[in-house]
């Protein structure tokens, strides 16, 4: 499928690692009820990043180009259970489409694995919302590609892809999930993401809100590097 690209080693190692590190210390916050799906922060283009989330997604966004009709980054931490799925679905304006019942998807959608998780791979389907936005087209899928959860590696896809998490219960039953070191980690274990969507519009709050260090509070906490960030803003610009 054309519209589906893997891009492996996105972020330069030290950047990955203290970006996996920050989520790690973030844990269950905001995960009950799926709340971590519900809870995305707005990063305009061509601003300079103010934390470590936005560092690395303006970075990502080189690797991307979104293309001109791009003016901001909706981006949103990634976190299921061992053995957890999340249902097939396409990318919208979540607050919009609660208003007005109106659905905006974004123009490109993405992924950026943090820890392996070999029993939870990534399903992206060729399939799209119809215009009565209640059944998709083609009704069965054709072509679908399945993305294992690799460390590092980013997968970037048109915005109006139908996808999921679809974990594999005889994987999972069989080994644990390991992390980017290669030791076996406990099922209590998360899969970490941190999600991108790439928007020619600004998606509604209360949904999409600006980071301000009251949510996630381990993110504002961490240093950027200052110089990189100067660097992608001339980018962006």
């Amino acid at each position: 499928m054309r519209k589906i690209h893997v891009i492996k080693h996105a972020l330069p190692t030290p950047l990955f690692e203290r970006l996996v590190d920050v989520v790690k210390k973030i844990g269950t916050e905001r995960t009950e009820n799926m709340g971590t799906y519900d809870t995305t922060f707005w990063f305009s283009l061509g601003t300079q990043p103010a934390n470590i989330v936005e560092e690395c997604v303006s970075r990502l966004r080189t690797l991307v180009q979104p293309g001109p009709q791009c003016i901001g980054m909706e981006w949103w931490l990634g976190r299921l259970k061992h053995g957890e799925s999340l249902r097939l679905h396409t990318d919208r304006d979540r607050s919009l489409r609660k208003l007005t019942g109106k659905v905006v998807h974004p123009l490109w959608s993405s992924i950026l694995y943090l820890n392996q998780f070999p029993s939870s791979p990534t399903i992206i389907l060729d399939q799209v919302l119809s215009p009565d936005e209640k059944t998709w087209i083609p009704p069965t899928p054709k072509h679908g590609r399945s993305v294992d959860p690799i460390p590092n590696d980013y997968v970037v896809f048109r915005g109006d892809l139908r996808h999921g998490v679809v974990a594999n219960e005889a994987t999972a039953a069989a080994s644990e999930p390991v992390d980017s070191a290669g030791p076996a980690q406990p099922q209590s274990e998360l899969r970490l993401t941190l999600l991108v969507n790439y928007w020619d519009r600004r998606p509604m709050p209360p949904n999409c809100r600006d980071y301000d260090g009251t949510i996630y509070p381990a993110i504002s906490n961490e240093r950027i590097d200052l110089p990189a960030a100067a660097g992608q803003r001339r980018t962006a610009a």
